[in-house]
């Protein structure tokens, strides 16, 4: 293993999964659809939801990569203009680590990746930018 710099591992060269995140998106039609989108910020998923959207049958496709993804499904028959509904669900985040090699210190891993839907775990903001930690 190599060393384990500043306290995490593989940082320069992250697992490709890292920063991705995912929403849960509520859009109501004649009937509710429910989207999860896996993307690297907001906008990328509000773009994969305009060009892969349909109220009349379920998805499971994906963006410009394997790893950007959209599936919905249907959950309630309604009418009615309601707001389109987005929640952040998960993260792809380092994996908190140990090892013998590093005297059982606690790092990050950034070759083995985790999803994470605690919100204080999460690196990135909506927009892609940093969380800030105080």
């Amino acid at each position: 293993m190599t060393d384990i710099i500043n306290g995490s591992y593989k940082k320069d060269t992250p697992h490709e999964d890292i920063g991705y995140q995912k929403w849960e998106v509520r859009k109501t039609y004649e009937v509710d659809i429910t989207y999860e989108i896996v993307a690297k910020t907001k906008e990328v998923a509000e773009e994969l939801l305009e060009r892969k959207e349909t109220p009349y049958e379920e998805i499971d496709e994906y963006g410009d990569t394997f790893r950007e993804t959209i599936t919905s499904k249907f959950t309630n028959d309604l009418a009615g203009d309601e707001p389109t509904e987005w929640k952040k669900i998960e993260e792809c985040v380092p994996r908190d680590d140990e090892d013998m090699d590093n005297n059982w210190k606690p790092y990050l891993n950034y070759e083995d990746p985790d999803w994470s839907k605690d919100d204080f775990e999460w690196f990135k903001n909506e927009d892609g930018t940093n969380v800030k930690r105080t």
